[in-house]
């Protein structure tokens, strides 16, 4: 090996070793621990354009509150979708994978009244926080009055597809359950589903 090979192979050495020291590295509080909160809808099926219009609603709430810091200042909000067809048998099915995950401590979903009915049974006797629309937000419903920001910021995710009733009531749940996981870390220090669960309850 010439000369010139042994001085290469040793500066490379010399980098991986600093790559290794530095990624081994970590700094307090630099990064925050997680929380989730979930979503069950339509993805693929008849209903797939409603599951896709909350999943954007529903990222951008998410995206939105992690920019501002996260749920009581101290964790950062992760997202989970799972697809259930907008039907019960699969709602439940789905709802027994979100228990599953400690780290899920609310979902939304139940886009129609059999869905969310048998849903929301299924996630009160799992003890994980529940939210479903009062309306059938599968059937074309009246358009609320919403806020100029929220339509620019979900057309930018969406590719330019406005919100629609399912997007708008889908944003608001999700703030909700944001805010209610904010008032659980205030009142626990590490939230839990109860916790959650309480302060749903507690402004509703």
């Amino acid at each position: 090996m010439t000369r010139r090979a042994v001085r290469t192979n040793f500066r490379l050495w010399a980098v991986l070793c600093c790559v290794v020291v530095l990624s081994a590295c970590s700094f307090p509080g630099s990064v925050k621990p997680t929380v989730k909160i979930g979503l069950s809808a339509p993805f693929e099926g008849q209903y797939r354009d409603l599951g896709y219009e909350v999943l954007y609603a529903v990222r951008l709430a998410v995206r939105q509150r992690n920019e501002l810091g996260g749920v009581g200042g101290r964790y950062l909000v992760e997202f989970v979708a799972l697809n259930d067809f907008d039907e019960a048998g699969e709602a439940i099915t789905q709802a027994r994978k979100m228990a599953v995950d400690p780290g899920v401590l609310g979902v939304l979903g139940g886009w129609s009244p059999e869905t969310a009915q048998v849903a929301a049974e299924e996630y009160g006797r799992l003890g994980l926080p529940f939210l479903a629309p009062a309306a059938d937000l599968s059937e074309s419903q009246p358009l609320s009055p919403i806020e100029e920001q929220f339509v620019t910021e979900y057309k930018t995710s969406s590719g330019g597809v406005p919100p629609g009733p399912a997007a708008i009531w889908a944003y608001a749940a999700a703030n909700r359950l944001l805010d209610a996981l904010g008032e659980a870390v205030h009142a626990e220090g590490v939230p839990t589903r109860p916790g959650v669960g309480q302060a749903l309850n507690d402004n509703s």
